[in-house]
């Protein structure tokens, strides 16, 4: 028995569906069934049943949803008191690597020492890494807060959103290809280019609706999606393409090889920083939430 396992019991009891099922835990239909199947196989009973196209629970199995959902939400609560309690526990931030990250970053601790005694570990997100895992890392005691894009959590009602910066998309370019010459750029304007674009698993809705869009202009082959921001800028350096990143991901480093050209676009994206609601409540989050607004506001007036 094992945690996406217990996972899909309770969201299936919640949607009585597999599609919806894989939906909220952000992974294939097969995947949930599966899950399901071996479960069964464990127990050595039926939990869900199909009565035509409708799902349903077995008496066991509804036995089963029940009890294991009370006792998740008791782990959780217990987990979320035993973390809250620790008053000497570092807060963790996770943050994704971006180039400016590493300017105000270094601001956001000299500030936040002077407001707080609570120490703060800084650590690297890994946006690949599966949802659930990603989301489990607060649950962990393994990041307080997580700086990305706004529609990475895909709106998920059990965590909240403070933005730090309104921001779009970029096209980075070789400086030999001639698109560099041209400030801003409109989809049209790629339609004879391979583009490496970043995007997450699940995909973020701004990736997905940029891919869209090329999608129209461009044979779907031409588009390559790829887990590292640095990986776009790799393919650009080496004149094998163009990279789509979001804007915050500029690099203000001297690469002489590249540019970064602003895409045109009739939506905006919002980077900042994620927690759980519950940390709304703990004493150092309006004074982490006050020190990375001001330090990202400051190092900013220096980012060219």
């Amino acid at each position: 028995m094992n945690s996406m396992q217990l996972k899909c019991v309770i969201s299936l009891g919640k949607t009585k569906s597999y599609t919806k099922t894989a939906e909220d835990l952000y992974v294939s239909q097969s995947t949930v069934s599966k899950n399901i199947n071996r479960l069964e196989d464990e127990l050595g009973f039926k939990i869900t049943y199909m009565q035509g196209h409708q799902l349903y629970f077995t008496e066991q199995g509804e036995y089963f949803f029940q009890h294991l959902t009370t006792l998740h939400q008791s782990y959780e609560e217990m987990l979320s008191n035993i973390y809250s309690s620790q008053s000497d526990r570092p807060i963790i931030i996770r943050h994704s690597m971006v180039p400016f990250e590493r300017y105000y970053l270094p601001r956001f601790l000299q500030l936040f020492e002077k407001k707080s005694q609570r120490k703060v570990t800084l650590a690297g997100f890994r946006p690949y890494n599966s949802y659930e895992d990603n989301i489990d890392l607060f649950y962990e005691n393994q990041a307080d807060f997580i700086l990305i894009q706004h529609d990475f959590f895909h709106n998920d009602p059990r965590i909240a959103f403070t933005p730090l910066m309104k921001s779009q998309y970029s096209v980075i370019i070789n400086r030999n290809n001639p698109l560099s010459q041209k400030q801003n750029l409109n989809i049209a304007d790629l339609n004879d280019q391979h583009v490496y674009i970043w995007n997450s698993n699940p995909g973020v809705d701004s990736v997905l609706e940029i891919e869209r869009l090329l999608k129209k202009i461009m044979p779907e082959n031409n588009i390559t999606e790829v887990t590292g921001l640095i990986s776009a800028e790799m393919y650009a350096t080496a004149n094998k393409g163009i990279g789509i990143v979001p804007s915050f991901a500029y690099d203000n480093r001297t690469n002489p090889h590249i540019t970064y050209n602003y895409l045109n676009l009739n939506f905006p994206i919002y980077y900042g920083v994620f927690y759980l609601k519950s940390t709304q409540k703990e004493p150092f989050f309006n004074d982490a939430i006050k020190c990375l607004k001001t330090a990202f506001d400051q190092e900013r007036e220096n980012w060219h």
